[in-house]
This record gives C-alpha cells, sequence and structure tokens, in this order.
C-alpha cells in the first residue's frame, strides 16, 4: 500500500509557520498549502548513548517534543538504563553488549517490527548537530534545520538521504567529483552520493530492509569498516538513489574511544562486496559494477560516473532497476 506524504508542517514547527510549508526545491522559492497528515508517525529516530536522549536531540527544535516532531524515538543505551520521565513518543531499551553495527541492528529490528510502518527510519549519532551553510537559501531557513531536512525527504523520496558532512566525501568534496568527472559545474542543492557516514541517514520504508541488517563480523576489530558495507550495497542495489541535501549540515564534536583500525580494512571491504553479489539475483550477479567496486575500492567512489545522473523526484524504489535503465539506454543507442 502506498503511503500519503503529505505532512503537516504548521503543527511541526510549533505555529512558526502557519498556513504554508517551505516547498524544498532546487530554487526554494516556491510555498504550497498543507494538508492534514493521513498517518499517525512519519519519522522515527533511531539513536544510541550512554544512558538518555542526550540534550542536543532532546529540544523542540530536534526531535525530543512529539508536538513538533511528527516523529517516535527508539533510544538503546548502552551505560546505563534511563530513569528520567519519558515522554510518550520516546522509547529506552537497553543492551550493555552492543557496538556501533550491533546496536543500529537492535534499534533496526525493533523499529521495523513496529505496526503500522513509519516513512522513513532515520539512524543518528547520539552527539548529532543540525546546522544551516554558505549553501542554505534564506527561505529555508524559516524553519528549523530538522524540521528542513524532514520536508525535502517526503520531497524528494531518496532511498537514503544524507546531509552535508565536512569531515569527509561532503557537498564541496562531491561537487569536485561532478565536474571532473560529469563536466558539471552546477551546485545544486540535492546531489547524488556514494561513500557518505552514518552520523545521520534516512532510509526510506520501501527500500530499509534491503539494506539491513549490518554486517558486523569485523566490529571488534573496527567501526571504521562496518558502514562501509551499508554504503556499498546502495550504491550497488540502488545506484544514483543516494542523495545529498546539500543545504543541511551534519557534525558530531563527541570523539569516543572504539575500534578503529584501518589495518585489512580493504580486504574488509571487498569482503562485504562480495556478499552484497552473492546476495544478488543471478540476473544481474555477472554485471561488471560488482567487479570494478570491488577490484578498485577507494578509486571506484572517486571516478564512478554515479555523480553524473540525474536527480529525480519520488524516483521508484526499486531494487537493481538500475540495471534495466542502463539496459534500456544502450539497447536505444
Amino acid at each position: 500500500m502506498e503511503k500519503n506524504t503529505s505532512y503537516n508542517f504548521a503543527k511541526a514547527v510549533n505555529q512558526e509557520v502557519t498556513s504554508t510549508q517551505v516547498n524544498i526545491t532546487e530554487e526554494a522559492n516556491d510555498t504550497q498549502t498543507t494538508t492534514e497528515v493521513q498517518f499517525i508517525k512519519t519519522f522515527i529516530y533511531l539513536t544510541q548513548t550512554e544512558q538518555c536522549l542526550p540534550v542536543n536531540l532532546a529540544t523542540s527544535s530536534e526531535i525530543g517534543d512529539p508536538e513538533t516532531c511528527n516523529c517516535d524515538v527508539i533510544v538503546l543505551s548502552f551505560q546505563k538504563k534511563c530513569q528520567d520521565q519519558k515522554s510518550p513518543h520516546i522509547t529506552y531499551l537497553f543492551d550493555p553488549n552492543t557496538g556501533w553495527g550491533t546496536g543500529r541492528n537492535v534499534l533496526y529490528f525493533a523499529a521495523i517490527t513496529r505496526k503500522p510502518g513509519y516513512h522513513y527510519y532515520i539512524f543518528l549519532d547520539e552527539d548529532v548537530f543540525l546546522s544551516f551553510n554558505e549553501f542554505t537559501p534564506p527561505k529555508m531557513k524559516k524553519l528549523k534545520p530538522f524540521r528542513v531536512v524532514e520536508t525535502w525527504l517526503l520531497d524528494y523520496e531518496p532511498v537514503v538521504g544524507v546531509l552535508n558532512y565536512g569531515a569527509h566525501h561532503s557537498a564541496r568534496w562531491t561537487f569536485g567529483r561532478r565536474q571532473a568527472v560529469c563536466g558539471i559545474t552546477e551546485k545544486a542543492l540535492v546531489i547524488p552520493t556514494v561513500f557518505f557516514d552514518g552520523i545521520f541517514n534516512a532510509h526510506h520504508y520501501k527500500s530499509i530492509q534491503q539494506l539491513f541488517p549490518y554486517r558486523v563480523q569485523y566490529e571488534n576489530i573496527s567501526w571504521w569498516s562496518i558502514h562501509r558495507y551499508l554504503f556499498s550495497a546502495v550504491e550497488l542495489k540502488f545506484r544514483g538513489q543516494a542523495l545529498m541535501f546539500v543545504p543541511v549540515s551534519a557534525g558530531n564534536p563527541t570523539h569516543r574511544s572504539y575500534p578503529k583500525s584501518l589495518k585489512n580494512i580493504q580486504i574488509y571491504w571487498r569482503d562485504y562486496i562480495e556478499t552484497i553479489k552473492k546476495d544478488t539475483p543471478a540476473i544481474y550477479r555477472n554485471r561488471s559494477i560488482f567487479e570494478d567496486f570491488k577490484q578498485n575500492l577507494s578509486k571506484y567512489v572517486i571516478n564512478t560516473s554515479t555523480y553524473c545522473m540525474n536527480v529525480t523526484r519520488h524516483q521508484p524504489i526499486v531494487p537493481y532497476a538500475h540495471f534495466e535503465r542502463d539496459s534500456l539506454s544502450k539497447r536505444n543507442g
């Protein structure tokens, strides 16, 4: 059953915008009348922390207030159980034996079994903060960053929605790849991406079960390796449908001690790709992209023509459909 993606943005910003919503387009200049939401909750936020939802996420501008966020929240704590008075939209879990990937898997299974489901399952690190940046059109700033991102997700419906992360593979870096690989000089607000950090990932309900759970066999060696499985799976299954929302940046100032070995990380990465290939329907398994990605890894990420692909709103979410599109394009010359 298709879900109604209309959204009551006036309620979402606590009457900051009363009759219209900011329409996240490439120009970001238009407005449209909102309609009442037709299902209970649109988003579920999933995060891990030491005990309770941290202050940086707990305010009404973020995800701590059900009156301003059309969302539920699941918090997995790993040091102590949260004893705070709980908001009705927040569920606390406790598991002291989880790491980054295994913890996200616990959150995934807890969220995916809820009925009715959500439109987007948003995983975010506990210390994340969102902010506007040099690419943000002034009209977008009528809403808070979390509400702008939610608006965009429903406006475009990417397989995975990610934000501008300055530490690596940022919007500026990706603009550079688009120019070098494709000759594209436009600084668009929404662009395809390949290598994205796990700090803030919004997964569409039609794709999440194609991507989860994380493969965590190397978690005790390197947390840095784990997310390579997920973004590689997105590229191989839904090529061109991981989109970066350029005008909002995600940052994470807290840096704990955790396994971060880079030794053999390329071996682990190739193992992930081989796992994805084995799960692929036989009709597609011999496509050259699997071997190209596995043998070249970082060179593939730098030089792939994925950066040249058109960004389309509400593109059908069908695993491996990019293979069929490529075949049709070749037949049509």
